[in-house]
């Protein structure tokens, strides 16, 4: 007879192998839906698909109002943008450049980060419109992905002309260090040790190792603005900003700095599903704790 080579499940003793095949059968069925036929419909998915249902009828509510020209909830002033304006002010006091950079990679234009990275080239813009205005220096820190760097420089050269001051613009200001902080940050930190810092707007899709850049703007007397949504590198700005953006606030920023309406409505259904998620857990604690098995009543 041709030898056989056993397989993982053969080479386990019988209890193992019999909880092997026990595990196997369950995934099976789970994903088939039901335990002897296929299923066009999970029967124990019904509650997740209805909630994507609603929540994908909300999105499309509030875009046909962006279509239409319609009124959109409004979103409240967020202090660190308040702050901008300010540390521009100070920066002009001082004699001292303006300098704002999305990161070391923090303009990804392929990924599930792009809205961040919107959000992030509207304060920006922001920010270098101010400082044209009051005819302060900016300095702009590129990202270390080469195909953002000519988004970026369009950006920057369109706020120096809705301010009136295109002649301003200096593309020796748009500094590249290639790629990833390694060389990021060095190149900041000498930018800072040269040509000083009044302000620091740091926003965008930021890792962890983002934090030196920061603590360097304050060392050298400047205040730092920034903030990112992603929760895993939120805490170096509450650590070392003056002004922060906490998670989505970076988003609702970058819509109500850059009037982007397409941004503001999903910020709005976002919303609508958050409290209702909030409210959801509320419920469910309240219920568990008399008793009522509410985790298996949405999981039916």
């Amino acid at each position: 007879k041709p030898h056989k080579t056993p397989t993982n499940i053969q080479l386990l003793n019988p209890p193992a192998r019999s909880h092997a095949i026990q595990n196997h059968k369950y995934c099976i069925n789970r994903i088939v839906g039901c335990d002897k036929k296929m299923s066009l419909f999970h029967s124990n998915r019904i509650v997740e698909l209805l909630w994507l249902i609603l929540m994908f009828a909300t999105v499309y509510y509030y875009n046909k109002k962006v279509e239409r020209d319609e009124p959109l909830p409004s979103i409240r002033i967020m202090p660190a943008t308040l702050a901008i304006e300010d540390g521009i002010g100070r920066s002009l006091e001082m004699g001292k450049p303006v300098h704002a950079t999305l990161g070391s990679d923090g303009a990804p234009l392929t990924n599930q980060f792009v809205s961040t990275t919107i959000a992030a080239l509207a304060l920006m813009k922001h920010t270098c419109k101010i400082a044209a205005q009051y005819g302060v220096r900016t300095i702009i820190h590129l990202s270390s992905q080469g195909e953002s760097i000519p988004l970026l420089e369009g950006v920057v050269k369109e706020a120096y002309i809705e301010a009136g001051r295109p002649e301003a613009f200096h593309r020796g200001d748009m500094h590249y260090y290639g790629w990833l902080t390694a060389a990021f940050a060095p190149g900041v930190y000498e930018s800072f040790a040269r040509d000083g810092v009044g302000m620091l707007l740091h926003a965008g899709h930021i890792i962890t190792y983002e934090f030196p850049v920061l603590e360097a703007a304050r060392i050298h007397n400047g205040i730092t603005i920034g903030g990112t949504p992603r929760w895993t590198a939120s805490y170096i700005f509450a650590m070392a900003c003056d002004h922060m953006f906490l998670g989505e606030d970076l988003l609702a920023a970058g819509a109500q700095v850059g009037k982007n309406k397409m941004l503001m409505s999903g910020l709005a259904s976002e919303e609508i599903w958050k409290f209702i998620t909030l409210g959801l857990i509320v419920l469910g604690v309240v219920l568990t704790a008399v008793g009522f098995d509410f985790a298996s009543l949405l999981l039916r």
